[in-house]
């Protein structure tokens, strides 16, 4: 096996260099369009292995093209996803929001009527101990006027 050449950057996968990138396209295309001129001969040996090399990069090239584009799409799909469910997401915290707001608004009403309501159960409740005592006392005041009648009565 004959072991990769190792590059300035980095170890034998070291991403090359943008010059070394386009020449070393240009040379497989190269390659590949001469081979592919000769319909009928298949390279042996070296060149044959170069030529198989060449065609499997260029071929694993295009696939993580697709794939990138693959990635990149699902990667856009996601965001837009995200920032769908933050924007539902704020709007049920707005709704909740306003609701409660509702409430306690309607709350404080109610709490007011509820106060205004026993105010005047209480002044209700005030008189009628008050009228309560004055029918007591006018009880009382007819319990001895009939005992004065009776004695006068008893005595006649």
């Amino acid at each position: 096996q004959a072991s990769l050449p190792r590059r300035a950057g980095g170890g034998a996968f070291a991403r090359p260099q943008p010059e070394e990138d386009l020449l070393r396209r240009g040379a497989m295309a190269g390659l590949s369009e001469s081979l592919a001129s000769t319909p009928s001969r298949k390279p042996t040996g070296m060149k044959g292995k170069v030529h198989d090399l060449a065609s499997t990069l260029q071929t694993q090239n295009e696939e993580l093209g697709i794939e990138k584009g693959h990635m990149q799409t699902i990667k856009n799909q996601n965001s837009n996803s995200t920032n769908g469910m933050q924007g539902q997401l704020n709007d049920i915290k707005r709704y909740f929001q306003a609701d409660l707001q509702r409430m306690q608004e309607e709350f404080k009403v109610n709490l007011k009527l509820q106060e205004a309501e026993n105010v005047r159960l209480q002044q209700q409740v005030t008189q009628l101990k008050g009228e309560k005592t004055s029918i007591h006392q006018q009880i009382i005041a007819l319990q001895r006027r009939v005992e004065e009648i009776e004695e006068e009565i008893g005595h006649e």
